[in-house]
């Protein structure tokens, strides 16, 4: 018996996407601009983080339907651990998307729209990138099942630092208040959230990469030559160079302003940073 998803797959007539995972501030946009450099198609319609915006609200709008948003993912994940609802968030995933392919990822009705959208009829390697994903990697999975994950990890208590320091900026401009993501120590149990999501997908793909975006910054030439060969991407020696050049070396670290007593304490209630290879 073939089931409507089933339909939609067989309907496909553009490869399985490149699905670039991982917390916020974690390297995400900088290794996605540098994986569009080398070939991989993320869309037209982007944001400053190569983000396309209706994806974002798409995520969005179904994390606060169960009660939860990018900052608190605790509600939805708890919800998508079900039968019923990792049917219901798979069956929103792909009504949308039958219905507005374009829009959710990025590409515009114009000419270089349809061009764009073209070249994926033609075996163009495609993707996107937007954090949120980690959290709904499963059931896109379900739609796209021989999807490549890209889940880039960052020293948790760096992503950490760097989500609380653009809180605290945007509150000092005027904006609202975000959550709780005002403390260090919420924001350091984020982005583990946002990792230990997106270290469950080795177990659903065998098509899982995990990088650590030190060893991008440390060794762009091999890291991101890796990368494009598990994206199927081919790219000149210029691309290459350029997109090396696209990466920038973190010249301190981001928690200087942490006392190292502090930091020691945050960290040693997570053991799981030792496991990623973090002290």
């Amino acid at each position: 018996m073939v089931t409507p998803l089933d339909g939609q797959r067989m309907k496909d007539r553009q490869g399985a996407p490149v699905l670039v995972v991982g917390a916020h501030r974690s390297g995400t946009s900088a290794t996605a601009r540098a994986l569009e450099i080398l070939g991989l198609q993320i869309g037209q319609c982007l944001d400053s983080h190569r983000e396309p915006r209706s994806l974002q609200q798409l995520h969005e709008e179904y994390l606060r339907r169960v009660g939860a948003a990018w900052h608190e993912p605790t509600p939805f994940l708890e919800w998508v651990r079900t039968p019923e609802g990792e049917r219901d968030c798979t069956d929103y995933l792909c009504n949308h998307v039958r219905r507005e392919f374009a829009s959710i990822f990025g590409y515009r009705n114009n000419p270089k729209g349809f061009w764009l959208r073209a070249r994926l009829k033609l075996g163009m390697p495609w993707g996107w990138k937007e954090p949120r994903t980690t959290l709904f990697a499963s059931s896109w999975l379900e739609r796209f099942p021989n999807a490549r994950i890209v889940h880039v990890i960052r020293h948790p208590l760096s992503a950490a630092v760097s989500i609380r320091q653009r809180e605290l900026s945007f509150r000092a401009a005027g904006d609202p208040p975000t959550g709780k993501i005002d403390s260090l120590d919420y924001c350091l149990s984020l982005v583990l959230t946002y990792v230990e999501a997106g270290e469950r997908l080795a177990s659903l793909t065998p098509r899982y990469r995990r990088v650590r975006f030190e060893d991008i910054q440390a060794n762009p030439a091999k890291a991101l030559d890796d990368l494009a060969n598990l994206c199927g991407l081919h790219f000149t020696t210029t691309q290459m160079a350029a997109a090396i050049a696209s990466i920038r070396p973190e010249s301190f670290p981001p928690w200087r302003d942490v006392s190292k007593e502090t930091a020691r304490e945050l960290l040693s209630r997570h053991p799981i940073v030792t496991k990623l290879g973090y002290e």
